[in-house]
């Protein structure tokens, strides 16, 4: 029934929604025909249609009239421009003509009709009131732009308060309508006009650049093929010369051997004559082509250039510059914006954030090159060659590229992590084998360096990629060794793990992701539901309550959830608000959140971030009932808009399970005490060798290997000063509320739901009837009769419990059945269904 019903909802909801698009071309082509009969007004018609009345417009003596129309939509358009001008408000008439077009196109779009009305009473309005101010002029074009409307309208105003008071009065109406009405639309449309140019102008340019770039390519072509065909043609030139010397070398050498018997006739004399037993000259050789420098108009863009550090033994070492970002100041994009409702807010400003100190970018050139050395030291002993080596500097680790000899095998490398850590004298670790970088033919060694340089949450903010990324939730997740800023999309994570050790970074990491995102986005365009069992890492956030931070029914108390049983109920509104948004993208038809806010611009969904600062203690105190709605919305939450980031100090398998990790791709480590607790976040080993503050292994589902990250540091003076800059601003009209959830009742079920129904034995009922007729319950006595096994009768036992069927075991006691008949039996069955 509930599938048919679904049926016919929809059919329903299609034929509403073609009778009101058909309705909205309707009025579009209705306002059309009248915007291009008036502005196709003449004179010269009025004559004609006067002495026509309006039922004789098909008559003959229409037809003989109609060839001196001079109106382009011939009679009826002639009628009705005379009509809007001559009789109503003149050619300003064509304003609310607009407005009607404006309603059209928001029916057929199934758009709210809020601002269309709106834009059509301002039309209305301006057209009355110049209409009055033509008629109070005496241009000659007046009785065309005033109509006899408006010369009413002039006439009435003159009389009453004069020309002057009539004059001030319609130019301050005309004022304070454009100030207070149409204001907004005025601007749009400035903003819209500002914005096709832009876009015209940039494709323009792309158009130019892509043909300069075609251009540049072929002349680089041709002179490519010019140069391959010199150096081919020198090639066959020097092989020419060369085998002609050889044959003049081989002569010389029979000649030579020629027999005693027979001396040789004597040479000719020649002016210079060389000694009879000379040595012969070897053969002249031709110097190798020269290389040929192909001109090429590209852009020089300037960049450091590796150094190299010399050794006497063993290769070379070459530092490979590191990333430079372009920078950017946030506070040149537009910071004041409008959410949905029409509240006025300001992102937060980069100002808010410590500045960074003085980076010095050098490194000590001495200790790599010791480190190196060292390195190389180690590996001979072992008998490891290695050819060539590179080096890249990060913020707190350097990356060292070994290219082994080809014999070498890659699990030798693997196993010598703990003897290469103890050769560099790092008691705190840190060292890391990445055996092989992928896409290198290369392995790689992670080794702390002396002075590390911190990195701050300022310095990865003010950066061109976080300011102009197009992304649906940017967030920031630090350096790269090669200080390269690393952003990613939440959205497309779409899930996110982190786990360590007390004091690694988690929260820290947290702090930093929530304000990549309040940097990033408007209050109607993401929500955070933040549950916090410690209490007092999130506790900033409560001042984002009018804007950030949606309510839960009954839950009014909890801005922050603390307490671990109304966190599972959080998590089940969270649920029911992501099965109520898979209806509307089912009534809409499409198929995830980007598509339905493309096509419901005006009832855009928001994204909705629920973040779980410490999930060992909710598995703890809720366990099964935690790990569900979880589970639900790592499965199923990303094609509407609601992602996971979830923290924990406990990476164990009781607490990270197989269900939860095998819904989160992406995972975040910090550092770890064991080889253990890094495979459970990220199936390999590594976190167990990090440094901590802030020292992380980032794992996504697009990459191969971990990448390490050096997190932001953000202090919480910052966070306070973000979170009470964003809550002294207005806040939303709307309240955002969450759908109320479904509490548990003291087993721990949920009552008011229907997953109990759906969660109940197939045998339930027939257990039922059978505890009920026999007046006894217990387990062996289902077993029997049902033929079914222990665990599956110990279930349905507890179901006959839980439904209020038999009381509660007593040990070695009998249950009591509570339901004596069997008409009670079925009337109790109805109402639990």
């Amino acid at each position: 029934m509930s599938l048919l019903k679904k049926k016919i909802d929809t059919q329903a909801f299609r034929r509403e929604s073609l009778a009101t698009e058909a309705g909205g071309i309707v009025l579009m082509l209705a306002a059309l025909f009248c915007i291009a009969a008036v502005l196709g007004f003449h004179a010269e018609d009025e004559p004609y249609i006067v002495t026509l009345p309006w039922y004789e417009i098909f008559s003959s003596a229409a037809k003989a009239v109609a060839g001196t129309i001079h109106n382009p939509f011939g009679l009826f358009g002639a009628r009705v421009s005379v009509f809007f001008i001559r009789v109503l408000l003149g050619y300003p008439s064509a304003l609310p003509l607009f407005g009607f077009l404006a309603l059209g196109w928001r029916l057929f779009r199934m758009q709210p009709l809020g601002p269309a009305l709106f834009f059509l009473v301002y039309t209305l309005l301006m057209a009355l009131d110049l209409s009055a101010m033509f008629g109070l002029s005496t241009v000659p074009f007046a009785d065309l732009m005033a109509g006899a409307t408006g010369r009413m309208m002039a006439s009435f105003l003159s009389t009453v308060i004069g020309y002057p008071g009539a004059w001030t009065l319609t130019a301050v109406i005309g004022v304070l309508l454009t100030f207070y009405m149409g204001r907004d639309f005025i601007t749009e449309a400035i903003a819209a006009v500002s914005a096709f140019f832009a876009k015209v102008s940039a494709t323009v340019k792309a158009i130019k650049d892509e043909r300069s770039r075609k251009r540049r390519e072929k002349e680089e072509r041709e002179v490519r093929k010019k140069a391959a065909r010199m150096a081919v043609a020198q090639e066959k030139e020097w092989k020419k010369r060369e085998k002609q010397e050889r044959r003049a070398a081989k002569g010389g050498k029979a000649s030579k051997a020629a027999p005693s018997g027979k001396p040789p006739k004597p040479a000719a004399p020649t002016r210079d004559t060389e000694p009879e037993h000379a040595p012969e000259p070897p053969p002249a050789r031709l110097p190798a082509p020269e290389s040929i420098v192909i001109p090429a108009e590209v852009e020089e863009i300037e960049a450091p250039e590796p150094a190299i550090v010399r050794s006497e033994e063993g290769p070379d070492m070459i530092i490979n510059p590191g990333v430079r970002e372009a920078e950017a100041d946030l506070d040149e994009r537009r910071l004041k914006v409008r959410t949905h409702d029409h509240v006025q807010y300001r992102f937060p400003s980069i100002d808010l954030l410590q500045r960074p100190k003085d980076e010095d970018e050098s490194y000590d050139e001495r200790h790599l090159a010791e480190t190196k050395d060292r390195l190389i030291e180690k590996l001979r002993i072992y008998k490891i060659d290695v050819i060539r080596i590179a080096t890249t500097v990060g913020p707190r680790v350097a990356l060292f590229e070994l290219e082994l000899a080809p014999e070498v095998k890659i699990s030798r490398i693997k196993s010598l992590e703990n003897d290469l850590a103890m050769a560099m004298a790092s008691s705190s670790g840190g060292i890391r084998i990445i055996a092989p970088i992928p896409g290198k033919n290369a392995i790689g060694v992670e080794i702390p360096i002396r002075k590390p340089r911190p990195v701050v949450m300022r310095s990865v903010l003010q950066v061109e990629k976080f300011k102009n990324n197009t992304m649906a939730l940017p967030i920031v997740l630090g350096k790269s060794i090669s200080n390269e800023v690393i952003i990613d999309d939440l959205a497309s994570m779409p899930h996110l793990l982190i786990a360590g050790a007390t004091g690694a970074g988690k929260s820290v990491a947290i702090n930093v992701l929530l304000t990549s995102l309040l940097y990033s986005k408007k209050p109607d365009e993401v929500k955070f539901v933040l549950i916090d069992p410690k209490r007092v890492e999130l506790k900033p956030y409560k001042l984002l309550k009018d804007h950030f931070l949606p309510k839960i029914p009954g839950m009014e108390d909890q801005i922050i959830v603390t307490d671990p049983q109304k966190a599972v109920a959080a998590l089940r509104s969270v649920v029911r608000e992501m099965e109520h948004r898979y209806e509307l993208l089912e009534k809409c038809g499409v198929r995830n959140i980007g598509e339905y806010n493309k096509k419901m611009k005006d009832e855009a969904m928001f994204y909705l971030v629920v973040v779980i600062d410490e999930l060992a203690d909710l598995m703890i105190t809720a366990g099964r009932e935690v790990e569900e709605p979880i589970t639900r919305l790592a499965q199923m939450a990303r094609a509407v808009g609601i992602h996971l980031i979830v923290a924990t100090q406990r990476p164990s398998v009781d607490v990270i399970t197989g269900i939860i990790k095998a819904n989160f791709p992406s995972r975040i480590a910090f550092q770890v005490a064991s080889k253990v607790d890094s495979r459970t976040i990220l199936d390999v080993s590594g976190a167990e060798q990090l440094l901590g503050s802030g020292d992380m292994l980032f794992q996504s589902a697009k990459m191969s290997k971990p990448e390490r990250i050096q997190c932001p540091y953000i202090s919480l003076s910052e966070v306070d000063a973000i979170t009470e800059f964003i809550g002294e601003q207005p806040p939303l009209k709307t309240e955002c509320m969450l759908p109320e959830p479904p509490w548990s009742n003291g087993n721990g079920s949920s009552s008011g739901s229907g997953q109990e129904r759906d969660a109940r034995d197939a045998m339930f009922e027939e257990a039922a009837r059978l505890v009920v007729m026999h007046q006894q319950a217990s387990v062996s006595l289902l077993q029997r009769r049902l033929r079914l096994g222990f665990s599956r009768a110990g279930r349905v036992m507890d179901q006959l419990e839980r439904n209020g069927i038999v009381s509660a075991g007593d040990g070695s006691k009998p249950r009591e059945v509570l339901v004596k008949s069997e008409d009670s039996l079925e009337l109790l069955l109805r109402n639990l269904d």
